[in-house]
């Protein structure tokens, strides 16, 4: 009896008062949102306060009233037409370019173009938050402890960073691998590993193979091009920030179905 008595003392002494923590999302439109509203449930039902910085042309992110859920509006120099065309425009390119061994050069240039119309609506998101002094300073007296982004959309690192906290990406996916590849330095031998946008699968001919393995290099091409476009963006968003701090700071962890992984 003695025993069992220290034993429960000692659990006792180990308890400690968990707390809920402040947590940013930055989110991305389309079938993502639905992945992120996942994860918030799942934030809110571990009595976690979270904000979500959502554009004024959004389309499918919508503010929901619920306790301790807050969405943090900000202007935008678009409507939801505008989301609305890019995402039409990317299904109508991948339907009507459909990947095969005689098509793959030109379903990576149509889809090049469509990315980098993408490209230019996300800056215009950067913009509306990087550059509003006082929805920045809003953010920053807000106390966050972490910001959780989907990495399709671009500067979601930029605002944790200029923040001053740490990120984690919602998906374990970046656009042809770029994070996973270069800043994680997951192998990706294309033997073996399917191109994302291939449509192939780890069991694959030797034919198959082969339209893999031009499938990395056009999509490693496709978006060197597109993501040099960033460079300067970055440079003049971090300014005194390097390349070596930046992947310091880069994220090992992920959140997909409300799992932790690295």
């Amino acid at each position: 009896m003695l025993k069992k008595v220290l034993l429960l003392a000692l659990q006792m002494s180990l308890l400690g008062a968990a707390f809920g923590g402040n947590v940013l999302i930055w989110p991305m439109e389309g079938s993502h949102w639905l992945n992120i509203r996942m994860i918030i449930d799942e934030l809110l039902r571990k009595d976690h306060n979270v904000t979500v910085l959502m554009a004024s042309g959004a389309l499918f992110i919508a503010p929901i009233s619920q306790p301790s859920l807050t969405f943090e509006i900000y202007e935008v120099p678009f409507g939801k037409e505008k989301i609305e065309g890019v995402i039409k425009n990317f299904i109508l390119t991948w339907l009507e370019n459909r990947p095969s061994p005689s098509t793959i050069w030109r379903f990576y240039h149509e889809m090049a173009k469509v990315i980098q119309d993408f490209h230019m609506v996300c800056r215009e998101i950067c913009d509306g938050v990087l550059k509003n002094r006082k929805l920045m300073e809003k953010l920053e007296s807000s106390k966050f402890e972490v910001l959780l982004s989907d990495p399709v959309f671009p500067c979601g690192d930029i605002v944790a960073l200029k923040l001053g906290i740490p990120f984690m990406y919602s998906l374990r996916f970046s656009p042809a691998s770029t994070v996973e590849k270069h800043c994680g330095k997951v192998p990706y031998p294309p033997s073996y590993v399917p191109a994302v946008l291939s449509e192939l699968t780890d069991q694959m001919s030797f034919t198959d193979r082969i339209r893999n393995f031009i499938s990395y290099h056009l999509q490693d091409y496709m978006f060197e091009r597109l993501w040099k476009l960033w460079d300067s963006y970055y440079s003049e968003a971090l300014g005194t920030y390097d390349n070596n701090f930046i992947l310091l700071y880069f994220p090992c962890l992920f959140f997909f179905n409300s799992i932790h992984l690295c």
